[in-house]
């Protein structure tokens, strides 16, 4: 069975041929290309990965992107970014899929946090065209969206929803560490929330992303006070809704790929191999690589 790295990012420095935006985890001068993972990959026995845009909302800030699953796209497909105040978002989300091709989006906010039905958010109509399209969503949001994540969710049972980063929505602010890597030092695990991203696990539509443990944890790899928090997702979610994701090239230099791909026999040493099986990429085939 094919392993899939469901989140990874890949950006290269700015240029004419691949624009994209700047921030303090991409600086000008960062490089985080395809074919660094792609070693890292191949090291490491991974067959396949979703490269998760970050770098910018606008068609052009998708060209890397597009460029590496236009090449392989038997090891690669994408998800993208919409800008949820654009004046139409779900014409936007057809443009950039017209353009690239992606599988899926993600959504860093719903809309109003104090809205009470799911038709009054800003990405109600994200979630119809992506309905529509057989797109995936994948959400990473603060946990004051958490009402607006229940909503949508519930309001669009055909839709495969990733809960990124096993559920952690942070409240805490993002401090680049010393490895240039989002940080939430001052996190608390579990989250306030935790019990209802557990809860979503009602609706059979909902995935969790096993990722993301170096940004919370407050101690090295292999991120032991995180343990209890992967258990609790096996347990409520099972493993057939549970992806393995490197979240490279965050953990590219500390604590390396390879320690990422270990961390499953870590924190869940008792399961079985096909549970395993499942987990490191037979989950994600379910929602990705549809047409590969």
């Amino acid at each position: 069975m094919d392993k899939v790295d469901v989140h990874v990012h890949v950006f290269d420095v700015p240029s004419e041929q691949f624009p994209r935006n700047i921030s303090g985890l991409a600086p000008a001068d960062r490089a985080c290309t395809a074919e660094m993972l792609l070693a890292d990959m191949d090291a490491c026995g991974i067959d396949r990965a979703v490269l998760v845009e970050m770098n910018g909302t606008d068609i052009a800030h998708h060209t890397y992107v597009k460029h590496w699953v236009d090449k392989h796209p038997d090891r690669f497909t994408s998800t993208g970014l919409v800008d949820l105040d654009d004046p139409d978002p779900p014409a936007r989300l057809r443009e950039l899929v017209a353009a690239t091709g992606i599988e899926g989006i993600r959504l860093g906010a719903c809309g109003d946090p104090e809205a009470a039905r799911a038709e009054d958010l800003t990405a109600y109509g994200l979630f119809e065209c992506a309905a529509e399209l057989g797109l995936n969503i994948n959400i990473y949001t603060g946990s004051a969206h958490i009402s607006g994540v229940e909503l949508l969710i519930a309001a669009f049972p055909t839709v495969a929803v990733s809960i990124d980063h096993l559920g952690v929505m942070p409240t805490t602010p993002n401090t680049p560490d010393q490895w240039g890597r989002p940080r939430f030092a001052g996190e608390p695990l579990p989250p306030t929330i935790y019990p209802r991203v557990l809860a979503l696990a009602q609706y059979p539509n909902v995935y969790v992303k096993i990722s993301g443990e170096y940004a919370f944890s407050k101690v090295p790899w292999p991120y032991g006070d995180m343990k209890p928090m992967v258990q609790d997702i096996y347990q409520t979610f099972g493993a057939e809704r549970m992806m393995w994701c490197s979240d490279s090239p965050w953990i590219a230099v500390e604590p390396g790929y390879r320690k990422l791909v270990d961390l499953l026999d870590i924190h869940l040493p008792d399961i079985s191999p096909e549970e395993k099986d499942m987990i490191m990429g037979g989950t994600a085939r379910k929602i990705w690589f549809r047409d590969r």
